[in-house]
């Protein structure tokens, strides 16, 4: 991997570490020396995408996010179908795609990877308008993020506490998917298209999801009694959510959903609000990613095994 000009995007409000000054040293003693870069900071929300686009203008080989998912999505989003790569280093509470790409957590092992990593390219879903490269989803979930993003304690701890208060005032919908000429009626607790295996924070939806593979993977929660979520929830944690007879899951490049009434998705950590009807699409290997040689092997392997099943008759 060969990066001459570089730009680093930084969202000072993500993470423990929030000083400019020693985030800033640390990248000039790691890569004085390596390529030309130029280190920016966000000022408000958007600005990170708004870096990017002209990081791509300029001709800059590689952005990096320096922050949480949502930093790497707004960034991530402006680089899609150009010759301009992502690379990470994770900051924020979550951080599922550095999870997903098997960049490591620790900053200073995340900017080794800048050094010595191969460009790689994923899949980009789209929801409405938004982009996302983890998940998607509406139900519960949405529900618990929009509540969560509107306070300012993070974690995974705030997050669960928020999860078990609403759970016990939350309305099961029914959802209708509309994927592959035929549609499922579900009544969920909530309805998450994965990119990637699952969230920030380590939970699992769908172990078997691919990144490069240009398809989405419906994930279905179903309506369940409250002993048996609570019972389960951990299995969220270890891929053991596939094993439960109330979870579905169906493959699709783009799928429809229509609910009972408009509410919240998320994607990526963020939150918008949407109509009754969502569409939700894949752009098959739109972004080009710096990951770690280990993870780039598994790139090519998945491109021989898929190249063989196109070639079967």
């Amino acid at each position: 991997m060969e990066l001459a000009k570089v730009r680093f995007i930084r969202n000072p409000k993500s993470g423990i570490i929030r000083t400019h000054n020693l985030i800033r040293k640390s990248i000039e003693w790691n890569f004085a020396n390596i390529f030309d870069f130029e280190f920016c900071e966000t000022q408000y929300p958007g600005h990170a995408r708004e870096l990017a686009r002209e990081a791509v203008d300029l001709g800059y080989d590689a952005v990096i996010a320096i922050g949480g998912d949502g930093t790497t999505n707004e960034i991530g989003s402006a680089l899609i179908h150009t010759k301009t790569a992502l690379g990470i280093i994770p900051l924020g509470s979550g951080n599922g795609l550095a999870r997903g790409l098997g960049i490591p957590l620790s900053p200073l092992k995340a900017a080794k990877v800048l050094k010595t990593g191969l460009i790689r390219q994923i899949d980009a879903g789209q929801i409405e308008k938004d982009i996302f490269f983890i998940v998607t989803g509406m139900g519960f979930d949405a529900i618990i993020g929009k509540v969560f993003n509107e306070q300012q304690v993070r974690g995974l701890i705030p997050y669960f506490t928020i999860g078990f208060r609403e759970y016990f005032s939350y309305k099961h919908e029914v959802f209708v998917l509309k994927f592959n000429n035929k549609q499922v009626a579900v009544s969920a607790l909530f309805v998450t298209i994965a990119n990637l295996k699952g969230w920030g924070g380590g939970a699992i939806i769908s172990p078997e999801a691919e990144f490069d593979d240009g398809m989405l993977d419906i994930c279905v929660i179903h309506r369940a009694p409250t002993w048996y979520v609570i019972a389960n929830l951990y299995k969220l944690f270890t891929g053991g959510v596939v094993k439960l007879r109330k979870y579905s899951r169906y493959q699709a490049s783009e799928v429809e959903i229509v609910r009972e009434k408009a509410g919240p998705y998320h994607f990526d950590g963020e939150v918008q609000d949407g109509g009754e009807i969502l569409k939700v699409s894949v752009h098959p290997k739109a972004l080009n990613v710096i990951v770690p040689q280990k993870k780039a092997a598994r790139f090519l392997r998945s491109n021989k095994i898929s190249s063989r099943k196109r070639s079967s008759p």
